[in-house]
């Protein structure tokens, strides 16, 4: 996404989270910093990968970044996340060294979301963790189902048979309604809800 491009989409567009990596020296014992997303456990977090859903990530590198109006004064010889809402605002800058601080990279999301959205990291992650349980729950039943498919798969008798195969799919079904509601309520908690504009 183009500077233009995040300026038309507005308050309406997705902030941006820009991995900005430096150029990797000609040193063979030198890191590649290109990776860095992928190696670091800052972006394993479980905040860290549930505050990313709100945002257009990019990863550029420094030479890159220079070229850009609002990026080139982050370009650097360390790793940097730069934070930008819609209109393309910078708003806060992570730098690093070595490794990502998992805290402060959740901080600077929550920081530029409420600058133009009501949703909250915090009450996302309540609600994902009583979704990941109705999972887990739907877990459960669809081992008692493979249980079933056994017991059926097992029994000689047509009539036993006949009334197993009603219970495995009314379990079924039960199962399939439990997916696709934990389903329609996580992509839910995805959807950026702007903040009202002030009278």
């Amino acid at each position: 996404m183009t500077e233009q491009e995040a300026a038309t989409a507005g308050r309406a567009g997705k902030p941006m989270l820009v991995f900005i990596y430096p150029e990797t020296a000609d040193d063979d014992d030198a890191p590649d910093y290109r990776f860095m997303v992928e190696e670091d456990a800052a972006f394993a977090d479980d905040k860290v990968a549930m505050g990313a859903r709100f945002f257009d990530c990019l990863r550029i590198d420094a030479e890159t970044a220079r070229t850009d109006r609002v990026l080139k004064s982050y370009a650097s010889t360390r790793p940097t996340l730069v934070f930008l809402r819609p209109n393309y605002e910078a708003t806060k800058m992570v730098r690093t060294t070595k490794k990502f601080n998992a805290g402060k990279i959740v901080a600077a999301m929550r920081a530029t979301l409420k600058l133009d959205y009501q949703n909250k990291l915090s009450r996302v992650a309540s609600a994902q963790k009583s979704i990941q349980k109705e999972r887990a729950k739907t877990d459960k039943l669809r081992a008692k189902l493979n249980e079933l498919e056994q017991t059926i798969a097992d029994t000689k008798s047509a009539s036993k048979r006949a009334k197993l195969n009603k219970q495995r799919d009314a379990l079924d079904k039960k199962i399939g309604d439990l997916e696709d509601a934990a389903n329609t309520r996580e992509a839910a908690l995805y959807e950026l809800k702007p903040t009202p504009a002030k009278a």
